[in-house]
């Protein structure tokens, strides 16, 4: 029995791998980015993670390849990143608290005269299973998603989430299939504070994919319907 035990311990230990969310293996060039602390310190640096692995905590190096840093994130007033998204433009994550049970990093998106909203990039976590010629389960590994989620504040107000999708559109196109009548039940619940949202939705015709493209296109709807 111990040795049946030792056999597929080895055999989980062989085939696990698990994807690691701090630095890939390979050599890469950080992104350049200021830290602003909120007791004021500024750094110039770099940020040493994905952009997509801020959860909790980030790693930031005052060089390209010196020795990093954490830092937590509730102690983080802003981060300014260069091409964090691979469009080639700067980013500023600001810190978002209203539940302080789950802070998090994201980057304004929109802002109109009643409605501001944000982005957070992060990864979604996929396991895989397996089996052994046993029949026992173990975790065969675990891959990562680039993802982003979307919310949005209604002058000042509570932070509502709205939209999420994955940067790869084939996942997408898998995943995230509507019906007309099933994306107008979302966007009513999303907004149901904001009945014109999913009125003026319905009155274009427009579609999830659509909405992929550009989730703020509902924002722009909701401001225009408040002015």
């Amino acid at each position: 029995m111990k040795k049946l035990l030792f056999i597929i311990f080895l055999m989980v230990f062989s085939f696990a791998t698990i994807a690691n969310a701090k630095k890939p293996k390979e050599k890469v060039s950080w992104p350049k980015a200021v830290l602003t602390l909120k007791d004021g310190t500024v750094l110039n640096g770099y940020l040493q993670n994905d952009i997509h692995f801020m959860k909790k905590n980030i790693y930031f190096s005052e060089t390209q390849n010196g020795k990093d840093v954490k830092y937590k994130i509730v102690d983080i007033k802003s981060l300014e990143v260069d091409n964090a998204l691979q469009d080639g433009k700067k980013r500023i994550f600001i810190l978002i608290d209203d539940d302080p049970k789950f802070p998090f990093l994201a980057t304004e998106v929109f802002k109109g005269k009643h409605v501001v909203g944000y982005m957070e990039p992060y990864a979604f976590e996929n396991t895989i299973t397996s089996r052994t010629f046993t029949g026992i389960p173990y975790v065969a590994g675990t891959n990562y998603s680039g993802c982003r989620s979307y919310d949005y504040k209604v002058d000042g107000g509570k932070l509502v989430y709205y939209w999420m999708l994955f940067e790869d559109k084939k996942i997408n196109s898998k995943r995230e299939k509507y019906s007309q009548k099933k994306l107008l039940k979302k966007i009513k619940d999303k907004f149901k504070d904001y009945p014109a949202v999913a009125e003026e939705v319905e009155k274009r015709g427009l579609t999830a994919e659509q909405i992929h493209e550009d989730p703020t296109i509902l924002l722009e709807i909701l401001d225009k319907s408040l002015q």
